[in-house]
């Protein structure tokens, strides 16, 4: 039996729906890693920008 100055305890809802957080690794050795993989994306991305504006002028170089 509650009193009415009691209240009821109830779950929080919004708790449950959180995602859980994975833990990563944070080692200089990982990180270092991670940089450098993303610095190789971008140089590999702008040089396929540049090798595509090439062959465009390229060939529009040899249809004249």
């Amino acid at each position: 039996m509650l009193f009415p100055s009691e209240k009821p305890i109830m779950p929080q809802v919004n708790q449950s729906r959180r995602k859980n957080k994975i833990m990563g690794d944070k080692s200089p050795k990982s990180n270092q890693k991670k940089s450098t993989q993303k610095q190789s994306k971008v140089s590999s991305a702008d040089l396929k920008k540049k090798q595509a504006i090439a062959a465009k002028s390229a060939a529009s170089s040899k249809k004249k």
